[in-house]
C-alpha cells in the first residue's frame, strides 16, 4: 500500500525503451485504482470517526488526522501516477 503499486507502474514506463511505447500494462493499472479505493475507503472511515468523536476535522491533530493525511496524500500521488501513465 502507500503508492507502492503506483511506482511500479511508473517505473514499468520510465523503463521502457525510448522512442517506443510498451503495451498498456492494464493488470497493474486495475491495482493502483483498488489501491486508491483502498486509502479512500480508509480516509473516509478516519474522517467519520473524527467526526463522530466532535472533532474538527481541518484543525484537529490526533492520530485519525494523520492517518488521515497519510492516506489523502498516498491518494494524491496514486492519482498522479496513473495520470502519468496515461
Amino acid at each position: 500500500m502507500h503508492g507502492r503499486k503506483a511506482y511500479e507502474l511508473v517505473k514499468e514506463f520510465a523503463d521502457g525503451e525510448k522512442g517506443h511505447l510498451k503495451i498498456f500494462n492494464n493488470e497493474l493499472f486495475e491495482r493502483v485504482i483498488e489501491e486508491c479505493n483502498e486509502h479512500h475507503n480508509a480516509l473516509q472511515s478516519l474522517i467519520r470517526k473524527m467526526q463522530e468523536e466532535g472533532l474538527e476535522v481541518q484543525t484537529a491533530r490526533n492520530a485519525e488526522h494523520y492517518g488521515a493525511l497519510i492516506h489523502h496524500l498516498s491518494l494524491i500521488r496514486n492519482k498522479r501516477c496513473l495520470m502519468a501513465y496515461v
